[in-house]
C-alpha cells in the first residue's frame, strides 16, 4: 500500500530533498526566528493569573491598548508557546 501523496512521509522526503537539516530531523518543525516563545513576563503574569492563559492574554491586549508593548499573539499561539517553553513541573506549579 502506497501512502497518498499529500501524506507526511511524502512532504518528508521532499524536504529532505531541499536541505540536509530535514533529513536528519524528519517531521521536525523548521526553528523560526519570528516564532513567539514565553518570555519572563508572560510566566510572571500566568503566575498572577493561576494559569489562565485567557487572562493573560486579555491583559497583555490591555497593555498593548495603553500602548505598554507589542500586540500579544493568538490565544493559540498563546497555548502552543506555553505548551512548547513550560515544563509539566512549571505548568503544574502555576495551576
Amino acid at each position: 500500500m502506497t501512502p497518498k501523496p499529500g501524506a507526511p512521509v511524502w512532504r518528508w522526503l521532499a524536504a529532505a530533498e531541499r536541505g540536509e537539516a530535514a533529513a536528519a530531523e524528519p517531521g521536525a518543525r523548521a526553528q523560526s526566528k519570528d516564532r513567539f516563545s514565553v518570555t519572563p513576563e508572560v510566566r510572571r503574569l500566568l503566575a498572577l493569573w493561576k494559569g489562565n492563559v485567557a487572562a493573560v492574554h486579555r491583559e497583555l491586549t490591555a497593555r498593548a491598548a495603553r500602548g505598554e508593548g507589542e500586540p500579544p499573539p493568538s490565544i493559540p499561539t498563546l497555548h502552543r508557546a506555553i505548551r512548547r517553553d513550560l515544563t509539566p513541573g512549571e505548568w503544574a506549579g502555576l495551576a
